[in-house]
């Protein structure tokens, strides 16, 4: 019988798929390109991680209990409400003051949730349809719906061993809203319904924006935190910081951590950042100025950064972003130098920067999502 598996279902690898990724705000689609969407969650015109976060744990949530479109919509829809994200809304690139108007409602909403949905089954199966032994040569299905493409109806048919290149960019979904899909069969089971294998693989057919291997998404570890032992580097004191005004310290502060003038920057996972004058006010201390440079440095080239939703007392949650940077003190314990920012309504503010010792102190301040990793060199 012809391997096939059901859609509706939320496998463990589905699930470890969609839930492992880590984040990347981009303002178009097509600024990720390729494999890299199998490492991180994005949702185009989005441009605060509050808000992304906010999706991405709302869709992994119904996907572990099976909750349908509509069910998830009524469940999402006040909270983007809430935040401004609904309706005809002008959305601003913050790199680039590009501004675009766009319509936000459930149509876009059911291509979030579906794309992603989607994706998440095509990588399971993909990767359960490669264990299989003696099921080796794959036949593309398509909807043949009225709706569907007409690229992807003629590949209806179309088999090839797995192996083939053919499949390395056009095991689908080949593009937004494909409902195509793969059937794996045996040798016998080809020969007994008379099926043939096609001499030479078809044209690629794959949308420049889906032609990357479905396959590699079975091959993408979710991030793990770090481990930190040996080769921290040990904070020295920098006494001429001493003698710098707050004024001063301020320049430095904004030039290192790579904000403008005004301590405006874009972090490491695309999220807009205003470092404000709680932040100078901060690091002109005389305790925080040992730590001036490395709590730059933190935000400007993180180790970590984790996300974490925490209980306000009127019974909403705010989102918590932390990026970190792991260091060692005079004995070579490692400590961790924190910044962590929530969200207001038009920005972010800084609820804390700090220096934390011992590995108790650390782990709390690591308790949340990895969404970002500092690639090892």
């Amino acid at each position: 019988m012809a391997v096939n598996f059901d859609f509706t279902l939320a496998p463990k690898d589905a699930i470890d798929y969609l839930d492992g990724k880590g984040y990347q705000l981009s303002y178009n689609y097509d600024e990720l390109a390729g494999e890299i969407h199998h490492q991180v969650f994005t949702v185009a015109k989005v441009t605060r991680l509050d808000l992304l976060q906010d999706i991405h744990s709302s869709l992994v949530a119904a996907q572990k209990s099976g909750v349908r479109f509509e069910d998830w919509l009524e469940n999402i829809k006040p909270n983007l409400q809430k935040k401004g994200w609904w309706g005809e809304k002008e959305i601003i690139d913050k790199r680039t003051g590009e501004v675009r108007t766009v319509r936000i409602g459930s149509r876009r909403l059911k291509h979030i949730f579906r794309t992603n949905m989607r994706v998440a089954h095509s990588v399971q199966r993909y990767k359960k349809m490669r264990a299989l032994t003696k099921a080796v040569y794959w036949r593309y299905i398509s909807a043949l719906k009225p709706t569907t493409r007409d690229d992807h109806s003629r590949l209806h048919g179309t088999t090839l061993h797995r192996d083939d290149p053919f499949w390395h960019t056009n095991y689908p979904p080949n593009d937004h809203g494909c409902l195509c899909k793969v059937r794996a069969y045996t040798e016998k089971e080809l020969a007994a319904r008379k099926i043939t294998v096609d001499p030479q693989a078809p044209k690629d057919i794959a949308h420049p924006d889906w032609a990357y291997d479905v396959g590699a998404g079975s091959r993408v570890s979710a991030l793990n935190k770090m481990e930190l032992g040996k080769g921290l580097k040990t904070i020295k004191r920098n006494k001429a910081l001493d003698k710098l005004t707050s004024e001063a310290l301020t320049a430095r502060f904004y030039q290192k951590a790579g904000g403008n003038d005004q301590g405006f920057l874009i972090d490491k996972v695309g999220d807009p950042i205003w470092l404000g004058q709680d932040v100078v006010r901060h690091v002109s201390s005389k305790r925080q100025r040992v730590y001036l440079d490395e709590l730059a440095s933190t935000i400007a080239e993180p180790d970590e950064i984790i996300v974490r939703a925490e209980p306000l007392a009127n019974g909403d949650t705010q989102i918590v972003k932390t990026l970190l940077r792991y260091v060692a003190d005079q004995q070579g314990k490692p400590q961790a130098v924190s910044a962590a920012f929530t969200y207001a309504k038009d920005k972010t503010l800084v609820i804390g920067l700090d220096v934390v010792s011992g590995y108790g102190a650390i782990e709390q301040q690591r308790t949340g999502k990895l969404i970002y990793q500092r690639e090892a060199k």
